[in-house]
This record gives structure tokens, sequence and C-alpha cells, in this order.
């Protein structure tokens, strides 16, 4: 073929492993915290502590969303587990 004569040969795709389930929940649960410490920085660093509670409420909202998204999912995960479990 003319594309593997251009580029050689190409190996074939392999997907990366999944993210383990426990990695993934911390990442989601320390997120919101890593943008509570960067917008601590940029607040002192432009010396306007009121943004500090605007990063506080920020952080609560996306904490709580989060939260939120992580339960749906695995409700909606659990249901298709269910319900293919239950045809075979």
């Amino acid at each position: 073929m003319d594309s593997e004569r251009r580029l050689g040969p190409v190996e074939p795709f392999t997907p990366l492993r999944p993210v383990p389930r426990r990695r993934m929940i911390v990442r989601v649960v320390v997120a919101p915290f890593l943008w509570l410490a960067a917008l601590l920085i940029v607040a002192i660093t432009v010396r306007r502590t009121d943004a500090i509670g605007i990063g506080m409420l920020i952080t609560a909202g996306t904490l709580v969303l989060s939260m939120l998204v992580l339960v749906l999912l695995r409700a909606g995960r659990e249901r298709e587990r269910r319900r293919y479990a239950s045809r075979r």
C-alpha cells in the first residue's frame, strides 16, 4: 500500500489500561481542592482576599457536582450490569 511505503510498518492500535476506580475517585475528589489552592495563591499574590470566599464556594460546588456525577454514573453502570446479567 502507498501509506505503508511512506510511513513504514504501522503497529496495531493497543488501548491503554483503564484507570483504576480508586485512582479516578481520588482525582475527582482532590481536583477541587487543587483549584482552591490555586485560587488562594492568586488571591494572596494579587491581594484580593475576597477571592478566597469565592474560591471556596466554587470548590464546594465543584465537589458536590462531581460527587453527584459519580453517583449517577455508578447507578447507570449497575443498572446496565444487572440488565445484561439477567439475560444470560
